[in-house]
């Protein structure tokens, strides 16, 4: 891993921050191959929907409304993301996520190593068989030891 991936990852966590998602906070960057961020999304409301408490922590409404963090970059990217590398925060992609990432032309998608939780644990491994065989590269990198898991 280079100090630029570690750079891109390290702003994917940061980006996850600004997600109001009381218990999952995701971000994702995705960046050109010579190094410009093209786009950058969290996990949210879809925009103008107001995020309250009731949408937040309800989960079953929450996972109807929420928009995850690969789809927002993707979604709200000002140019094609065809051929660029997408990196996530915390963990690897959904199924549905993965989907649109294979669509948009993403070549690359960068996670840290991570235990998945077990509730995510076949969904996740649906997504990385079906990005691996969309000849998307998945990229696991390792943990940065300074940050607390």
């Amino acid at each position: 891993m280079n100090k630029w991936q570690r750079r891109f990852f390290d702003l994917a966590r940061l980006v996850a921050t600004w997600s109001k998602d009381p218990s999952s906070q995701v971000g994702a960057v995705i960046v050109d191959d010579k190094k410009r961020i093209v786009s950058v999304g969290f996990n949210g409301l879809p925009m103008g929907v107001e995020d309250t408490a009731e949408r937040l922590n309800t989960r079953e409404l929450k996972y109807e409304l929420i928009v995850h963090a690969e789809a927002n970059a993707i979604l709200t990217a000002p140019k094609s993301v065809s051929g660029c590398t997408i990196y996530v925060y915390p963990y690897l992609p959904c199924s549905r996520c993965a989907g649109a990432i294979i669509q948009s032309g993403i070549k690359r998608v960068v996670v840290e190593d991570r235990p998945i939780p077990d509730r995510w644990l076949e969904n996740f491994t649906l997504a990385k068989t079906i990005l691996t065989e969309a000849g998307v590269e998945v990229q696991i990198i390792p943990p940065d030891k300074d940050e607390k898991q």
